[in-house]
């Protein structure tokens, strides 16, 4: 049964002294969907943007469950939607729906779809310098990705050769630019006196070897660039799978390393240094080797969002079958000595990816709303949490994570989509988390 929030508020004015708004019924007329639930309890910033995350993890939950309420509720978040954006099509949206069969079936997303990547091919013929030497490098990546998966989607129909050509084309120079991009251990010695960035990549794309803009990076560790790192990752697997190019094979192996570390949820596993707040501050993190590489997402609390993002790239270097090089010059530039070289034989590396995989997947579902009392980080210092999210305005979503205990619909959305794009299953808890969107759906 729909769970809905208490008409008298009487949970949320105990929580936070305030109301926060019910839900009308089914039958009223999509309004809207909050981008935030703030820590305090109280929805914000309803709109068309919180709709339009809303649409997304519906639909990728919907793919998963089948459940006839996501369906309905993600249908009239579309009709509301393109009420207002008719056009609307960004590449995040362009990808879910290639992976999607609910998506594919409403032609006026195909339509979107169409005229969206006639103007990315239009304007990488036009401008080639534009699309790979301006903005940042998920812009980038993300691009690549696309049509990639879109001359699939096109071969798959027997679309037209030359489009697919085209596609092809602006892809190979996109993925090209990112390898070239990324960090040999002499060039991430030289620009960040940190050897931790082997294998990373820049921010901006900008010149010849891109830059981090004004960021005070010589103290980060690479999981600080976590959704950039994914990204790159996750373009350059594909692009493998469809072209064969042993640069991006060996591109994608030396970016996966920073991510096959940690596979158990380590509650001890606490940022506790000075300054107060994240190491984005600037603060150096210091880690054992045993602990892996990428401590950041399981600190002072959980980065669900990051998690799940993370598990999309190692599915596409498993599914996409990247392999470590054993080249003695590709393992002086691009491997750091950590993990050990146990785990870079073929069948261990992948065997490595699956346990990784799994890992994003109880991690998600383990940090659902609500947890245990007794459960780790809820009480560490710089923390955020108002509890543990046992009542009708959390119970189904994630907190944002890292200390915040404010609830976001763009990290919730990316939660959902790349678990299910992962490959997560767990139709209980998608239900579950179904509900909560309903919840930050506005009718009336």
């Amino acid at each position: 049964m729909r769970r809905v929030l208490m008409i008298a508020g009487v949970t949320a004015a105990l929580l936070t002294g305030q109301i926060v708004p019910a839900p009308a019924t089914t039958t009223a007329q999509v309004t809207g969907a909050y981008l935030q639930i703030t820590a305090d309890g109280i929805a914000t910033g309803r709109g068309l943007e919180g709709a339009s995350h809303a649409h997304a993890a519906l639909a990728a939950m919907y793919d998963v469950t089948g459940d006839p309420q996501q369906r309905q509720t993600a249908d009239e978040l579309l009709d509301y939607i393109l009420q207002r954006r008719p056009g609307h099509m960004n590449t995040d949206i362009a990808l879910q729906l290639l992976r999607s069969p609910y998506l594919q079936g409403d032609p006026r997303l195909l339509a979107n779809l169409e005229t969206y990547l006639t103007a990315l091919l239009d304007l990488y013929a036009a401008q080639p310098d534009t699309v790979l030497r301006s903005g940042d490098i998920r812009t980038l990546t993300g691009r690549a990705e696309l049509l990639v998966n879109y001359s699939e989607y096109l071969e798959q129909r027997s679309g037209d050769p030359a489009r697919i050509l085209s596609a092809d084309t602006a892809a190979r120079a996109m993925l090209d630019r990112v390898a070239a991009l990324q960090y040999t251990r002499h060039e991430a010695v030289s620009a960040f006196h940190n050897d931790r960035y082997v294998g990373a990549f820049p921010h901006f794309v900008a010149g010849d070897d891109g830059n981090m803009g004004s960021w005070d990076v010589e103290h980060w560790a690479p999981s600080m660039l976590s959704l950039d790192q994914y990204a790159a990752v996750r373009a350059l697997a594909v692009g493998y799978g469809r072209f064969r190019s042993g640069t991006y094979n060996d591109a994608a192996a030396s970016g996966t390393r920073h991510l096959l570390g940690t596979t158990e949820i380590d509650p001890d596993l606490i940022y506790a240094g000075a300054p107060a707040g994240f190491p984005l501050d600037g603060a150096t993190y210091e880690i054992g080797e045993e602990t892996g590489e990428h401590p950041y997402l399981i600190t002072y609390g959980w980065s669900p969002n990051a998690i799940a993002q993370m598990g999309t790239a190692l599915k596409a270097v498993r599914d996409n079958r990247v392999k470590v090089p054993q080249a003695a010059a590709w393992l002086a530039s691009y491997w750091r000595g950590t993990p050990p070289r146990s785990v870079l034989a073929p069948g261990l590396f992948w065997h490595g990816l699956d346990a990784k995989i799994e890992y994003t997947h109880r991690f998600i579902e383990a940090t659902q709303l609500a947890v245990p009392a007794g459960f780790p980080w809820l009480d560490l210092e710089r923390t955020t949490f108002p509890g543990t999210g046992d009542d009708d305005i959390r119970r189904g979503g994630w907190y944002d994570g890292s200390g915040r205990g404010a609830m976001s619909a763009v990290y919730s959305r990316l939660a959902m989509t790349g678990y299910v794009e992962s490959g997560g299953h767990d139709v209980e808890m998608l239900n579950a988390a179904g509900q909560w969107w309903e919840r930050m759906v506005v009718r009336g």
